[in-house]
């Protein structure tokens, strides 16, 4: 029995990278990129259609390893809210099931339906954004050459405080994991408006500032990481396919 098993998971994996390879060959691999693109289109047209919730799955393949990636997007109405939207999102055990151990991508949209559909390009921008950054995530959990180990802590990373293992904010957006996360996620900010990187950063500082200010985090210091980071890297993220 012991050998069947081995036979079936040699049979398996072969026929896996078979099959990456015919896709390599006939040009119909996707690209971080197209997964991106794909997945951020997926959520806008479910948000458009009125649905509370929105669940799917995938499997995201780098080169001869791949990954089921599960998603799941929760819509809410909040018609007495000031802002148009706001997206709180996580990679990683399923935060809504206790009882889980399974990973996903996660989201929680909450939105005024009366700022819609004035606000439907600053809400497509942000969760191209948001997608990007938590793709960063998938790749550094189930990719052994894209994980990177924090860089002051044995625990995941988490935040806000109430969660486990929570640094303190700056800590949190200045970490190994988070940096390269919420600089490619700029990057796709600044694409998706055709403004600079420096414009996207600048722009997330405003639309955060009060955080910023509840926690006393020193702003100009993130900013000069993220920017160091950015432009030591720059040349790849050309291709959001590359680190």
């Amino acid at each position: 029995m012991k050998g069947s098993c081995n036979e079936s998971l040699f049979l398996y994996t072969h026929m896996i990278k078979f099959k990456h390879l015919i896709e390599r060959l006939t040009g119909n691999e996707k690209t971080r990129e197209e997964y991106v693109l794909k997945l951020s289109r997926e959520i806008v047209n479910a948000f458009k259609s009125g649905t509370a919730r929105f669940k799917t799955n995938f499997d995201y393949s780098r080169g001869d390893e791949t990954t089921e990636v599960v998603v799941d997007i929760k819509f809410y109405k909040r018609p007495k809210q000031d802002i148009a939207f706001s997206i709180a999102a996580g990679y990683g055990v399923r935060v809504f099931y206790k009882n889980s151990n399974e990973d996903a991508l996660e989201m929680t949209i909450e939105y005024n339906p009366k700022d819609f559909p004035r606000a439907m390009n600053a809400f497509v921008s942000e969760i191209k954004e948001v997608v990007e950054h938590e793709f960063e995530h998938v790749g550094q959990q189930n990719f052994e050459e894209l994980y990177i180990v924090s860089n002051r802590y044995d625990q995941p990373l988490a935040y806000p405080e109430d969660s486990p293992q929570a640094p303190t904010h700056y800590l949190y957006l200045i970490s190994n994991r988070e940096v390269p996360a919420y600089v490619k996620g700029l990057v796709k900010r600044a694409r998706t408006n055709k403004i600079s990187f420096e414009q996207a950063v600048d722009a997330y500082y405003r639309d955060y500032v009060d955080t910023f200010k509840l926690y006393g985090t020193d702003w100009s210091a993130v900013r000069k990481i993220w920017m160091n980071w950015y432009n030591a890297n720059k040349n790849k993220l050309k291709s959001t396919d590359k680190r």
